[in-house]
């Protein structure tokens, strides 16, 4: 019986899509557990079907960067499945998370003999490395604030759903890891965040987050970019005079 919505699984025909999850295995998590470990092999490939998880990855001091995030209907772990190596990264719960499980073999199989869930399964891959460059170019900016407008939007995008004109989310991490996100410190996401509050571009109340001006962080997101872009040039690199795209992917709107 079909348990949860996946973008890739849909693509599938019923029969094939019906086989995979009379085949999974449910599992749930605690906030910190450890759903694969960077090395480890690969023995599935799991759907989030609740909470959320992030991919991090540690230096040698113990130091965190959160390389992305997955949420309710996200495949983990196919990575490895594809090219046969190992894990690449730590993905660990950051709330109650459940999974499901699938034998990494039958679900290539399914995806490869069915074209529309092979270019649905490469469209998630593209998103995510997408979204691996933005954080990647955000934190070569240099610039705090366009840092965290980034992530706060990215966060809205995946979380949010719209209130008139402002977007309100239940933020799931503290601001630590949050940071850790932007690739920051505690204490500067802590302050950039209360400047944005003071700007009356965002309100919140402990973990309930609401911003008010989504097109003030957008601009401070932009200009972030824009200057990266400029340093970029300055040193000799190619510019990108391309217009810089926003918008959100996946706010709920009521």
């Amino acid at each position: 019986m079909e348990k949860f919505y996946s973008s890739v699984l849909e693509a599938l025909p019923p029969p094939a899509r019906r086989r995979l999850w009379e085949r999974s295995v449910s599992r749930s998590l605690d906030p910190g557990e450890f759903l694969y470990l960077a090395g480890d092999e690969s023995e599935r490939v799991h759907l989030v079907t609740e909470g959320l998880m992030k991919f991090a990855s540690s230096d040698g001091d113990g130091r965190e960067t959160i390389l992305g995030l997955a949420v309710p209907g996200d495949l983990v772990g196919e990575l490895a499945a594809l090219d046969g190596l190992r894990q690449p990264f730590d993905v660990v719960a950051v709330t109650h998370c459940g999974v499901a499980g699938f034998d990494p073999q039958a679900l290539i199989d399914a995806v490869a003999s069915n074209p529309g869930a092979a270019v649905e399964l490469a469209s998630v891959l593209a998103g995510r490395t997408r979204w691996i460059c933005e954080t990647a170019m955000e934190r070569a900016s240099g610039e705090v604030p366009a840092r965290l407008a980034g992530r706060l939007l990215h966060l809205a995008e995946l979380l949010g759903r719209v209130r008139g004109e402002a977007i309100e989310l239940d933020l799931p991490l503290g601001q630590g890891e949050l940071g850790r996100l932007a690739g920051m410190c505690r204490e500067s996401a802590c302050k950039t965040l209360n400047s944005f509050r003071a700007r009356g571009y965002v309100d919140y109340r402990g973990r309930r987050l609401r911003i008010l001006r989504p097109d003030a962080l957008e601009l401070i997101r932009c200009a972030g970019r824009a200057e990266g872009h400029r340093v970029a040039a300055e040193g000799g690199g190619r510019v990108d005079r391309r217009p810089q795209a926003g918008g959100a992917r996946r706010i709920n709107s009521f």
